[in-house]
């Protein structure tokens, strides 16, 4: 019996092409240097800043462009929304050789000293990314890789931007699971289960966090940090902040530029770092935000 069927292994699923199934690349398709937006259509602001750009993927909410920054090698992937469809694309880069990432993408702060257009730098995060659990034990930390975090403060430093590090909050849900309220202008077909749904907890969720001393808000982090780590890989993230949840204030205030371009400097520092063995960092303090 034939079959005009592509077949392959159910465990590593692969294109017609033989390349990983979801992000469409091969070993050396990419660098091992990799910027990880959201959106897909974020890989082409990022690259903005880079020579030699060229479209080398695009599947799904996945879109690889490759370039160089100051003649460096690197590679920008879209991961969507979630830490769920990031779980997807950190197996499928380690497995084609990416060994460093950075995430860029927007934020809320809940702490009163950061603002609309400041960068936070989580290095570390509270888990609740609904990913990270189906490969370990709660108790196990979602932590920044301590290099990544160090060069993305000197390329702050570098460039001159205001930026916040310390601990975030990573959501696996937008609305609720960040205390956002159902709206009165939702479907009235709620309303036959006796109201909106707007559960208790949430009333405490962000009063809680504060206490704790959690800085930001957002949906990917943790998932990335856990799973990264587990996969033998050197993770980070730079976030612009859009969203003050204690002003109740919402906009882009030229923060997502400012993290671009900062995900490009620090993975060229890591990569000289990485060259010579060594790491040197010149921190003032004068553009840090807090007591981290």
């Amino acid at each position: 019996m034939t079959t005009d069927i592509n077949e392959n292994l159910a465990t590593a699923p692969t294109d017609s092409g033989g390349k990983v199934y979801h992000l469409r690349l091969a070993k050396g398709d990419i660098a091992p240097y990799v910027i990880l937006p959201g959106a897909p259509e974020r890989t082409m602001i990022i690259a903005e800043n880079w020579e030699d750009v060229k479209v080398v993927a695009s599947y799904r909410e996945y879109k690889t462009v490759s370039g160089r920054y100051k003649m460096m090698p690197i590679a920008t992937t879209s991961t969507g929304i979630g830490a769920a469809s990031s779980e997807i694309a950190l197996h499928e880069l380690a497995s084609v050789g990416v060994h460093t990432c950075i995430r860029v993408g927007t934020t809320g702060v809940i702490q009163p000293e950061f603002d609309l257009g400041d960068l936070i730098i989580p290095v570390a995060c509270v888990r609740h990314d609904g990913t990270s659990e189906t490969y370990i034990e709660p108790e196990y930390p979602a932590a920044a890789d301590t290099v990544v975090s160090m060069a993305l403060m000197q390329a702050c430093e570098n460039l001159g931007y205001r930026y916040g590090v310390g601990i975030g909050y990573t959501s696996s849900s937008f609305y609720i699971g960040q205390g956002r309220p159902t709206e009165e202008s939702a479907n009235t077909s709620l309303r036959k289960f006796g109201g909106l749904y707007n559960p208790s907890f949430m009333e405490n969720l962000i009063p809680d966090l504060q206490a704790a001393g959690v800085i930001n808000i957002e949906m990917e982090a943790s998932g990335q940090y856990v799973v990264g780590r587990l996969l033998g890989m050197r993770m980070g993230s730079i976030m612009a902040v859009v969203s003050n949840r204690v002003t109740n204030r919402w906009g882009e205030a030229g923060g997502e530029e400012k993290a671009t371009k900062a995900a490009s400097e620090a993975l060229y520092i890591i990569k000289e770092w990485d060259v010579k063995s060594e790491i040197t960092v010149n921190l003032s303090k004068r553009l840090r935000i807090g007591n981290f």
